[in-house]
């Protein structure tokens, strides 16, 4: 009797394992890996669809690895940033939010959402949640970017001269860098031009004569407005007299 117990419990164990394997062999209940791999592949294909500027498919790409992967920020992140190149800012806005719950720490997520109130003109708000990317990377050239045009669009002259130059530090050149990746920077004709005459400034200030007056050319060019400060702004001193300065700009 007692060996008939073992035979019919091995038999039990042996069914359980076969049952187990065919579980895991069966492709309708899928495992933890292949849910990572899964997830993994489709974010991989939406990056490749957004460096080739098609948002549509790399949108679906994203919500396709989110499917697999919900709690993943960065990919909250990746999709607000497509939603935003098809200007969808209702559901940048949402997704960039979502990466930000999902990590408080997720400075990309909240430098794009400050980028996103730019362009809606919450200045204020902008400022609180570029402050909060700052805090946690001071490094990022285009966080120091947005608030400065935040700053600018409140009347804050000095403080936004202050993240212009801090950014122009980082990357001097923020303002060609490639808008294809996950960060989003807040850029207008009326910048571009500001930029370029603080370039100059910079030049100036450093003895660069030469490359603060094509600096000066530019932001004619791009008709910044405040070019006649080239006659008051100290560091331009040295070309006051300079015959070159006064076919950009007359006294």
């Amino acid at each position: 009797m007692q060996k008939l117990v073992m035979i019919l419990a091995m038999m039990g164990a042996a069914a359980s394992a076969v049952t187990c394997v065919r579980a895991e062999l069966n492709p309708d209940i899928p495992t933890i890996d292949a849910t990572a791999q899964a997830a993994k592949a489709a974010e991989q294909a939406g990056d490749l669809a957004r460096l080739h500027k098609s948002f549509a498919n790399a949108a679906a790409d994203y919500q396709k690895a989110l499917r697999y992967d919900p709690k993943n920020s960065s990919l909250y992140n990746k999709l607000g940033i497509v939603e935003l190149k098809l200007n969808d800012q209702r559901s940048a806005r949402k997704n960039f939010n979502l990466a930000i719950k999902c990590d408080g720490r997720n400075a990309l997520a909240l430098n794009n959402l400050g980028a996103l109130e730019l362009v809606q003109r919450r200045y204020k708000q902008a400022i609180r949640d570029l402050k909060q990317a700052l805090a946690l990377d001071e490094s990022s050239a285009s966080a120091h970017l947005n608030i400065a045009e935040a700053w600018m669009s409140l009347g804050q002259v000095d403080r936004a001269i202050t993240e212009y130059s801090r950014a122009l530090e980082l990357d001097a050149d923020i303002l060609t860098s490639s808008e294809d990746g996950v960060l989003a920077q807040f850029r207008t004709p009326e910048q571009e031009a500001r930029i370029d005459y603080l370039i100059a400034k910079a030049y100036a200030q450093r003895g660069n004569l030469d490359g603060a007056l094509d600096y000066l050319e530019r932001a004619k060019t791009k008709h910044y407005p405040n070019l006649a400060d080239v006659y008051s702004d100290r560091e331009f001193a040295q070309l006051w007299a300079d015959p070159r300065l006064t076919k950009i700009v007359k006294r």
